[in-house]
């Protein structure tokens, strides 16, 4: 209880800002008669179909996207807001999403300052101004009643606690995670290498339960059954979204090549390879400098993978929140190391990531910003900065 109360002295600025900018959020939704939380919507009335025994996959709950695609784990997790009615599920909802905001700011700000520069920040305003950046995906994210601000505070918090030295408890909020985006997997492709083997047996225990939970309660074959959809489904999602801001959808429009509808499988697993590839030439090269430096490599690499996901795999604008840990480093770092270039670059790529909104831009110009691919061009932008920076930075050292 002190350390929480502590916590929340240290931050009440941020914490009170975050609030207030989302309770606006709301009020302006609901005065326009816009808090629908379609996504939120998909979730509720899918745990209510499973408490009732009735299908919950293939079933459209809602807008024409609105399958529900996740395990049959997630709806456990999910049931608590049934007790609320619908509208009032989403204004709670809308306070987790603020309160994730909120702790993935704060713990993205830990980890770098204690496992990479240990140092304080001087400037209290600037997890404000990383806020700031993100605040338009931050609009949608409620807009929709998403959850990648609660993936991002997992995925956040796991890794600092197992930074910590802890195992368990990072190995449950990760593995909550990845049952919650799949894809998230891959991000135990730094952590193998740097041989955090404690924390990967966890992970691969906390899964395997997160896995076997639901057939407590539902029985072999029905267990068998939804998890045979739920995988049918995760396959068929991209069959109804596209995105242009992946790679395949920015090559087919600047280079003009043929690429088929699988294209972003390949590009994935490309970039798990290249990765890896680099990864194993680069890992020795920083582990022989320092261990502070093998430290950096592994925090800096995992923030890198999570940021680059929406430009490999076909998803909605709002996953580009991935990157918010890495905007707040490159905050910190121009903070601390002013460069008036990389500033510059900078703020371009974080105005392009964070400008499209038609109540900004208009519907006309929104729309060309959506269809040149402008959001996966800045966040690759914003992600080539970063390295830039930090090779600055290096060079200074």
């Amino acid at each position: 209880m002190n350390h929480m109360l502590q916590n929340y002295l240290k931050n009440k600025v941020i914490f009170w800002f975050t609030f207030c900018l989302f309770a606006l959020i709301v009020f302006l939704e609901i005065i326009n008669h816009r808090f629908e939380m379609n996504d939120f919507k998909v979730y509720y009335l899918a745990a209510k179909a499973f408490f009732y025994n009735e299908s919950i996959y293939g079933v459209q709950f809602g807008l024409t996207s609105g399958y529900y695609k996740y395990s049959p784990v997630f709806i456990i997790f999910f049931s608590p807001y049934l007790i609320f009615s619908y509208k009032t599920a989403c204004i709670l909802h809308a306070l987790i999403l603020a309160v994730s905001t909120v702790m993935t700011l704060i713990s993205a700000r830990n980890i770098l300052l204690k496992h990479v520069v240990q140092s304080e920040i001087q400037n209290k305003y600037l997890l404000i101004f990383a806020i700031f950046i993100i605040v338009n995906h931050l609009f949608r994210e409620i807009h929709l009643g998403n959850l990648n601000m609660i993936i991002v505070m997992l995925l956040c918090l796991g890794f600092q606690k197992m930074l910590e030295g802890d195992f368990i408890l990072p190995g449950f909020l990760i593995a909550l995670a990845i049952f919650i985006k799949p894809y998230l997997i891959i991000l135990i492709i730094p952590l193998f290498f740097h041989k955090k083997i404690k924390f990967i047996w966890s992970l691969s225990l906390w899964m395997g339960f997160l896995f076997f939970l639901p057939i407590t309660f539902l029985g072999s074959n029905k267990f068998i059954q939804l998890n045979q959809k739920w995988i049918h489904e995760i396959f068929q999602h991209g069959a109804y979204l596209y995105s242009n801001h992946t790679f395949t959808s920015l090559i087919r429009n600047y280079i003009t090549l043929q690429l088929n509808e699988h294209s972003h499988m390949y590009f994935l697993l490309g970039l798990i390879f290249i990765y890896t590839f680099v990864y194993l030439i680069t890992l020795k090269k920083y582990s022989a400098i320092s261990e502070k430096n093998n430290h950096k490599a592994l925090i800096f690499s995992y923030f890198i993978l999570l940021a680059i996901i929406p430009n490999v795999l076909i998803t909605d604008t709002e996953h580009f929140l991935y990157s918010t840990p890495l905007i707040l480093f490159s905050i910190y770092y121009l903070q601390n190391q002013p460069n008036s270039k990389y500033m510059i670059i900078f703020v371009v790529f974080s105005v392009l990531y964070g400008i499209n909104s038609t109540d900004i831009l208009g519907r006309e110009l929104s729309g060309k910003f959506e269809f040149l691919g402008i959001l996966g061009i800045a966040n690759l932008g914003l992600i080539a900065t970063f390295l830039l920076i930090q090779h600055n930075v290096k060079l200074k050292n």
